[in-house]
């Protein structure tokens, strides 16, 4: 009896369902993401990689893209803004630690300074308009997956795109 319950725990540990964004979970085959059919149509890339433009994010359809490593998914990404817009990458990034916040508690945001979610947002607009990325992260984390937001910007021909992305990560066992 013990043999399987031990049996049940790893089978249940190494398929873990993605920190409630949706019906994925770590460890399913690009063919099983593409038969969750609700949150399609699926667009594939190069590489394997897939994403859908219709996963909920907090009651808001998102990007989500699914990234695997063997065949297996290791990594979704939630796009909360993409875009050449300063502001509107300011304000995703606030709204995205507003909703982390309420979901998981206390946030840290790592070389980002300020006593206010206003200042925070700020200082992490700076940090992007420079070419830098500034993060977020729950304190306590979920047991099944490791959840942390970015800013990030890149310029492309001349034009500085931002992105704040939520990554949902696969905890190393």
């Amino acid at each position: 009896m013990k043999t399987i319950a031990t049996l049940l725990l790893l089978i249940i540990s190494t398929v873990s369902w993605a920190g409630e964004f949706g019906p994925w979970t770590f460890g399913m085959s690009q063919e099983q993401v593409l038969a969750e059919t609700a949150e399609g149509p699926y667009r594939a890339f190069s590489n394997g990689n897939l994403e859908t433009y219709n996963g909920d994010f907090f009651g808001e359809k998102r990007n989500f893209q699914f990234y695997f490593e063997h065949g297996s998914l290791r990594r979704i990404a939630i796009r909360t803004y993409e875009g050449p817009n300063l502001e509107q990458a300011t304000a995703a990034w606030q709204q995205t630690y507003e909703a982390l916040q309420a979901r998981f508690g206390e946030m840290e945001a790592p070389y980002i300074v300020g006593t206010s979610l206003e200042e925070l947002s700020a200082h992490a607009r700076s940090r992007a308009e420079l070419g830098e990325s500034a993060q977020m992260a729950p304190i306590a984390q979920p047991n099944d997956a490791v959840v942390f937001g970015s800013l990030t910007s890149v310029v492309h021909e001349g034009v500085r795109y931002y992105a704040m992305t939520v990554n949902l990560d696969q905890p190393q066992l």
